[in-house]
C-alpha cells in the first residue's frame, strides 16, 4: 500500500522526474536507505523524504533523494519536520555531511534547503533533469 502511495506522491510533486515503482521499492528495502513518510490521522500519506547513505572518499555522507509534501498540505511546517527527522536519523547514522541536487529553476527549494543550512557548492551538473535544467549541488556539515 505504501508503495503506491508514495509512487503516486512522487508524480504529483515531481511530474516529469518521479521515481518509478522499482526505484521507490528498492529504495525502501535497501539497508542503507532512510525513507521517513509523513501521514495525517486516517493514515494517508502527505509527505515524505528519501535519503541514503553513501561513501565518499571512504567517509558516509547522506544523499537527499527526494523531499515531497502534497500541494494541499504545504506552508505547515511538514517538510522542516520531515528534513530534521531525516537530518536526526544521519546523526545517528555517524553522518557528519549531508548532499543533495537541486533543479536551478526550482527556487522555492532552494530558498527552503538555505534557510535550513545547505550551502550552494560550486558543482553544478549540467542537464541533470529531465527537463534539461541544471542541478546545483548544495551540501549540509552536520
Amino acid at each position: 500500500m505504501d508503495l503506491l502511495s508514495l509512487e503516486q506522491l512522487e508524480k504529483e510533486c515531481f511530474p516529469t522526474e518521479a521515481f518509478d515503482r522499482r526505484l521507490i521499492k528498492n529504495l525502501l528495502i535497501h539497508p542503507k536507505s532512510v525513507v521517513i513518510k509523513a501521514t495525517i490521522p486516517q493514515g494517508e500519506i502527505i509527505g515524505d523524504i528519501i535519503g541514503v547513505v553513501k561513501k565518499e572518499d571512504s567517509i558516509p555522507v547522506g544523499r537527499i533523494f527526494s523531499l515531497c509534501v502534497r500541494r494541499e498540505y504545504r506552508k505547515k511546517g511538514i517538510a522542516t519536520h520531515l528534513l530534521q527527522l531525516l537530518e536526526d536519523e544521519f546523526g545517528l547514522l555517524g553522518i557528519k555531511k549531508i548532499s543533495l541536487e537541486v533543479s536551478s529553476r526550482n527556487t522555492v527549494a532552494q530558498l527552503f534547503y538555505e534557510r535550513h543550512g545547505y550551502l550552494k557548492t560550486t558543482i553544478v551538473l549540467p542537464g541533470f533533469y529531465n527537463d534539461g535544467s541544471d542541478a546545483f549541488v548544495l551540501t549540509k556539515n552536520l
